[in-house]
């Protein structure tokens, strides 16, 4: 019996920002001394000094990472600075960082429909915004580019090139390009500018990812940090999952993602959707 195929869905634009160490941050801006020093956000209890819930890069340098105890960070970097989270009612009180993560929904909200992820993470509709966008005021039509978005980092696209910002603005200005390419890059354009906003008007970085759906989104918002974006176009969607481990994936991480690698031999996406019921009865 044939299987029915869903409906072709009309493209959408969604963005992933993920505040840069946010903690360290929201710390930095209440005391700007803290700024370009090693700094760690920490859940103090009695245990090595409490559990670390943000590293600052300056601190990453010196091998501090979040798994680590407070103590032992003070080991690997003997200058770093542990800021305790608040404490009210014998508990870890987060509305500082949540109200500051207010802020940058709000700025975020003005181009689309936001849905908060975490305190430091939201995800943005932009669909409706960039066909606005594409219809008032094409890329290709534009006498100068915003200049953030020239520094995009768009998948497939060398990045390491002496002339990388002038062929991202060749990417997103390609008249002959489709529908759904120019709806990103009118997406990657409206996402830097909101990146500067948030900057100015906070004082935060964020990293981003820009994609057709919440899921390439989320995964490449990681991939240049901090206070960059990625772009995935259509075309690169294939070849940037065949080669995607497995356990990057949405609910995989834990132990179905090692029983796949395990019982079945697959360690990356392209592993997986090669899979058959043929590899499977061999496997019986």
């Amino acid at each position: 019996m044939p299987v029915a195929r869903p409906e072709p869905q009309e493209p959408r634009v969604i963005a992933h920002l993920d505040l840069d160490c946010f903690y360290v941050q929201v710390e930095q801006r209440r005391n700007p001394a803290l700024r370009g020093q090693p700094t760690a956000v920490v859940q103090y209890n009695d245990w090595k000094g409490g559990g670390l819930i943000a590293v600052s890069y300056e601190a990453r340098k010196f091998g501090v990472k979040r798994s680590m105890r407070g103590d032992d960070a003070k080991n690997a970097c003997p200058g770093i600075n542990l800021v305790q989270v608040p404490v009210s009612r014998d508990k870890a009180d987060l509305n500082v960082y949540r109200s500051a993560g207010s802020e940058v929904v709000a700025i975020l909200s003005t181009k689309g429909k936001c849905e908060r992820a975490s305190i430091d993470e939201v995800y943005l509709d932009l669909t409706d915004a960039a066909k606005e966008m594409l219809l008032e005021s094409p890329p290709e039509m534009s006498e100068s580019i915003f200049e953030e978005a020239t520094k995009s980092n768009i998948l497939d696209l060398p990045s390491d090139a002496s002339d990388r910002e002038e062929n991202v603005k060749t990417w997103l200005c390609r008249a002959d390009a489709d529908y759904q390419d120019k709806l990103l890059a009118c997406g990657a354009i409206i996402v830097a500018q909101l990146r500067v906003k948030v900057l100015e008007e906070t004082q935060f970085t964020c990293s981003a990812g820009i994609a057709h759906n919440k899921m390439l989104a989320k995964l490449v918002s990681g991939m240049h940090k901090p206070a960059q974006q990625t772009v995935v176009p259509s075309s690169s969607v294939q070849d940037f999952l065949a080669s995607l481990p497995v356990k990057k994936m949405k609910q995989l991480g834990g132990k179905l993602g090692s029983s796949l690698q395990d019982d079945l031999g697959v360690e990356t996406v392209g592993d997986l959707l090669g899979f058959t019921e043929e590899n499977k009865s061999t496997m019986e």
